[in-house]
Parts: C-alpha cells; sequence; structure tokens
C-alpha cells in the first residue's frame, strides 16, 4: 500500500481509535471528493479519503468515506464505508402507503425487512414494507451505493424514529419498482460485483409501479 502523504499523528490516533485499517485509506491531497476521486477509490478497493477537503463547519475535519459522510462529524458512518467489499445482500422493498421504493443492503435480507416495519423503527415512518427482490453480491455496500447513485434524482427525504432517535429514511426513493430494478441491471454484467441468488417476488411488483417523481433540487419531501 502506498499513501502518498504520510498521516499526522491525529490523523494516525483517529484510525488508531476507529479501527481502520490503512490499507482502506486513499489520500484525497487537499481536494474535494469528487465523483472522479471516488471512482479511483473505487477501482482501489479504498473506501475511507484522508487529507479531504470541503466541511465548512471545521476545516481540521479531513476524513471521509466514499459515501461521502465525514467520519470527525459522525464516526458511526464508518461502518456504512466497511461494507463497501463485503458479501451480503442488495434488495428492494416497497411501501405502498408511502408510494415508496427502498434500496437496501443486509446480511440478513429477511430480518432487515422486519426491521422495517417494527413500531421503533418504521422505515421512513411507514409500517408496509414489503421485499420485492434480493440479489447476492460479492461487494454489496458498493453496489448499493451505485444503485442509490442512479436513483439520486428521485430520492426522498423522511424523517422517522429509530431508537427514540429521529433519523432520516436516506435509502427511500419516488419511483416504480421497475426503475430501480433496472438500476441493479445496469450492473449485472460487471463480474467485479459477482451477483448471484436473484430471487424477485413477479407476483407483487405490479403493485409497486409508482410514479417516478424527481425531488425538487434543495427541497426535501418529508412525510
Amino acid at each position: 500500500m502506498t499513501i502518498d502523504n504520510p498521516l499526522t499523528k491525529e490523523q494516525e490516533d483517529f484510525i488508531k481509535k476507529h479501527k481502520i485499517a490503512k490499507d482502506l485509506l486513499f489520500d484525497a491531497q487537499g481536494n474535494v471528493l469528487s465523483d472522479e476521486l471516488k471512482a479511483e477509490m473505487s477501482e482501489n478497493n479504498k473506501v475511507v479519503a484522508y487529507n479531504a477537503s470541503g466541511y465548512s463547519e471545521d476545516e481540521s475535519f479531513n476524513f471521509q468515506t466514499i459515501g461521502g459522510d465525514w467520519l470527525q462529524a459522525d464516526p458511526s458512518k464508518l461502518a456504512i464505508a466497511l461494507r463497501e467489499n463485503i458479501t451480503g445482500y442488495i434488495y428492494l422493498a416497497g411501501s405502498r402507503k408511502g408510494g415508496l421504493i427502498k434500496v437496501g443492503s443486509a446480511n440478513d435480507k429477511h430480518n432487515s425487512i422486519k426491521g422495517l416495519n417494527l413500531p421503533a423503527s418504521r422505515s421512513a415512518g411507514f409500517d408496509d414494507w414489503e421485499l420485492l427482490f434480493d440479489v447476492k453480491s460479492t461487494a454489496m455496500g458498493k453496489l448499493e451505493r451505485l444503485v442509490q447513485g442512479e436513483l439520486n434524482e428521485f430520492k426522498a427525504a423522511y424523517p422517522h424514529e429509530k431508537i427514540a432517535k429521529t433519523q432520516n429514511a436516506a435509502e427511500v426513493y419516488r419511483c416504480s419498482y421497475d426503475k430501480a430494478r433496472a438500476a441493479i441491471a445496469t450492473f449485472e454484467t460487471d463480474e467485479a460485483f459477482g451477483l448471484m441468488q436473484f430471487n424477485e417476488k413477479k407476483h407483487l411488483i405490479s403493485g409497486y409501479q409508482f410514479r417516478n417523481l424527481k425531488a425538487q433540487r434543495g427541497t426535501p419531501v418529508e412525510a
């Protein structure tokens, strides 16, 4: 592994505290983490950039995940980045009450869907989530991130309660099942994702062909 700029003592202390392996690090060299740099990270199996710039509230914050989260602001986001290259399931779920499609990932897809509907953690505030499609991937987090990127223009922001704390259901989209399924299909021929074990509930999907509604720029959609 080659790091262009040696880690400072503060950076060394940070990765040690949060148990971040050095071979997962990418030197952003003081740049904003652009799509091009994220693509370079992905190609080299890096999931955390250091020496990244652009965090306006504190210029000393410089650790950013490949998904765009600032780790010094919220270290809990590290868990998402570490899923980038592990094996697991990507799934599509739908809520008729919300007219929403959810793109998620999980080691256990069935327990994940149950969790979406629990009173304490109803995703986007709805309790009728149904598993519609799932596929196993050897790069679960990477595939989830890219599929969500394909659907970004339809992203909806819905505040919901989770473990007595209001959070945002960041993986929900105002789009049809077919639109979300097509986003996954974009990556099906790429051997890097190792897709296998496709499962689709064809008897259900006709009820989840919602309108494809683009989010207004700068205006999140709320329940």
